[in-house]
């Protein structure tokens, strides 16, 4: 069932700021496949690691068409947390609770039958366009058994917002409706801590701020919203991004900067979501944090890599899709409300 914890006292405990960790969080949404292969390659197999010698990692919200499987299984694999944004992507403001749980717990189960992701570990989600589905959505999350969901931008940044629980009601403005009213205990928030740009405008994803025309002023960016964080309450800071931002050759010189220059600092930690509300359910401070279980590397019950994915061809939208995967070929090509597995508990619930 839920991981009901309460939330710590004051965000971190009683730690004083100097021990807290910088957790920053490193996320992509979307499809995996081989148009951001290279972009993965060059961020994490590249030698950069935590301070603990662990490998950085990241979170993939992945949605279900042009998705690569045996590209997720081997992210999977080497230590990355994926999460469900949705099977078709589409906008989701009026969707019923049942919708959404076809979309997003659907998504869930596609993921574990052909990206080798166990069930258990699919425990976030992220609205498409950040258009969540206000308590529909967020009791769909609370009944399917998700830990949090990360798509309710926060414009308030001074302090940064620390993750929270939907215990309680919301307590900061809803910059997209609807958003949730009500409580839903051991659900967590990860909120989308909004940056300002060169320019003092918003934005609640990386790539939608206005981001300036050569490498160094990206790293200049990157690095204020970074300082906002770091120098105050050291709430996780979020690189929230889509891989087409990074085709841009000064984008990726910028961002590549500036990761390196924050993954040689001893306090700063790069983690999934999930990694990131264990510590906040358990504020260690930093000189524990390398005996700190969750954010250990090691994997024992994860699928190896696929090397060898066979390529499934499935009729879908008047169009062939080739779909890969180490797992099974479905029968058909997997959709919303129809997967293609034998043993979906979401296809198969009989309509009230």
């Amino acid at each position: 069932m839920h991981d009901h914890l309460p939330t710590p006292r004051g965000e971190t405990g009683d730690l004083p700021v100097e021990s807290v960790p910088q957790i920053v969080l490193l996320t992509f949404d979307d499809s995996v496949n081989d148009l951001n292969k290279v972009l993965y390659s060059d961020l994490f197999e590249k030698g950069r690691v935590n301070p603990n010698g662990c490998p950085i990692s990241a979170t993939f919200y992945v949605s279900h068409e042009w998705t690569d499987y045996s590209q997720v299984q081997n992210l999977y694999a080497s230590g990355h947390e994926m999460a469900s944004h949705t099977v078709s992507h589409s906008f989701g403001e009026q969707f019923s609770q049942k919708k959404w749980n076809r979309e997003v717990g659907g998504q869930r189960e596609i993921l574990a039958a052909y990206g080798g992701v166990k069930l258990e570990d699919i425990r976030g989600m992220r609205a498409p366009f950040l258009s969540v589905g206000g308590n529909k959505m967020f009791k769909m999350l609370y009944d399917s058994n998700f830990t949090y969901d990360s798509s309710l931008p926060v414009y308030e940044n001074k302090p940064p917002s620390w993750p929270y629980t939907l215990d309680y009601k919301l307590f900061h403005d809803c910059m997209i409706p609807p958003c949730p009213t009500k409580s839903y205990p051991g659900v967590w928030e990860v909120p989308m801590v909004m940056w300002q740009d060169l320019n003092g405008g918003r934005c609640s994803m990386g790539d939608a701020c206005a981001n300036p025309p050569e490498a160094e002023g990206v790293y200049k960016m990157l690095l204020k919203n970074f300082d906002r964080h770091y120098t105050t309450n050291r709430a996780p800071f979020g690189l929230f991004y889509h891989a087409a931002w990074f085709t841009q050759p000064h984008h990726k010189e910028g961002f590549i900067m500036f990761l390196d220059y924050i993954n040689k600092m001893k306090d700063v930690w790069i983690v999934t979501n999930w990694q990131a509300l264990q510590w906040v359910r358990d504020p260690t401070p930093i000189s524990r944090l390398n005996n700190f279980q969750p954010f250990q590397c090691n994997y024992p019950d994860r699928p190896k890599k696929c090397n060898n994915p066979k390529v499934c061809n499935l009729w879908h939208k008047s169009g062939v899709r080739y779909m890969r995967t180490c797992q099974p070929c479905p029968e058909i090509y997997p959709w919303t409300g129809k997967t293609g597995i034998k043993s979906s508990r979401i296809d198969n619930e009989i309509d009230e």
